[in-house]
């Protein structure tokens, strides 16, 4: 029996996602737009399962297509608000499946995706709006999160609890010991770099899917599936697939900061299984205390070294 469910790439940015978008979006059955975060407002404001007002129409409208990200989706706003407020009976779901239908039919195909990471923090909602979709949690090492970030110039800090990897590993933990863990499965950047047929010949068994071997050419549609925008920071996309961005952080970042990293993001590594740099409970007071300083003052930290990146006084590949 063919299954249309849809499913939902999640995670932490920088952790392989966009890479499992295309691959997956290169199978001649499946398609996955660009991020949407549409849903993310949408579920805050909005009720899951009932039709919705005019009124409320009206502000689905305004969040979807007031959003910066709305360009990427290549639909006019026009169009889509004369569609929306055309709905017979106007859901979560229908607004939604009017950006989803009209990616399947551009592509010709019957399955859609949706790769937004930061959804991570949604599932539950996802999974009473969708009550048949699965969803894909990609993992990395949270110590090459931070070093890609630093690539990439995204700001932020590991003391903080809204880290996105943090927070993101947080989660997934807690899916797993939920009525959701059948329906989420867990794919290891580590892995998928290692052996990509390996790892796309898993997910699609997962989402119930016959392996294609072109699916593995996704090189070819970088230019067409990633928004311009975006580009930039996908760069690595446009090499061949090979496991050197595993274990970035051992030349990448200096011991200073991994300690502060470790000392703030150890429990999780050890939870997924990384093994930490500095190993042993003799470094337990000194992480603990380290720790709840950061917590302290991360803050009057992050504005310090924003002034001194702005001097360059800093050099950039720091990430605390």
């Amino acid at each position: 029996m063919t299954d249309d469910s849809p499913f939902f790439i999640v995670g932490c940015g920088r952790s392989g996602t966009t890479l499992l978008r295309l691959v997956l979006s290169g199978h001649s059955r499946i398609e996955i737009p660009p991020e949407t975060w549409f849903l993310l407002p949408l579920v805050e404001r909005l009720p899951l399962t009932d039709e919705l007002t005019p009124a409320q129409v009206e502000e689905a409208i305004e969040l979807i297509t007031g959003d910066y990200r709305w360009p990427d989706m290549q639909i006019a706003a026009a169009d889509f608000a004369r569609q929306a407020r055309g709905l017979a009976e106007p859901r979560i779901t229908t607004l939604m499946g009017l950006i989803y239908g009209d990616h399947l039919r551009r592509e010709g195909k019957p399955r859609f995706g949706d790769k937004t990471p930061p959804y991570i923090g949604i599932l539950p909602q996802i999974a009473i709006l969708y009550p048949d979709a699965r969803f894909i949690h990609v993992i990395r090492d949270g110590r090459d999160v931070a070093a890609s970030f630093i690539d990439v110039h995204f700001h932020g800090g590991v003391w903080d609890r809204e880290f996105e990897w943090r927070r993101a590993v947080s989660l997934g933990l807690e899916y797993r010991a939920s009525a959701l863990a059948e329906r989420i499965l867990e794919v290891r950047y580590e892995e998928m770099v290692q052996d990509l047929e390996a790892t796309t010949r898993r997910v699609c068994a997962f989402l119930g899917e016959a392996f294609e071997p072109g699916m593995l050419a996704f090189q070819e549609s970088i230019r067409r599936k990633v928004p311009a925008r975006e580009l930039v920071v996908h760069r690595s996309l446009d090499r061949p697939v090979a496991p050197h961005a595993v274990a970035l952080w051992r030349s990448r970042l200096s011991v200073p900061e991994l300690f502060l990293m470790e000392s703030c993001i150890r429990a999780e590594l050890l939870a997924l299984g990384y093994e930490p740099r500095f190993r042993g409970r003799g470094w337990d007071p000194a992480m603990r205390v380290t720790r709840a300083m950061l917590s302290a003052v991360g803050p009057q930290v992050r504005r310090v070294i924003q002034g001194l990146r702005r001097r360059d006084l800093l050099r950039r590949q720091v990430y605390i």
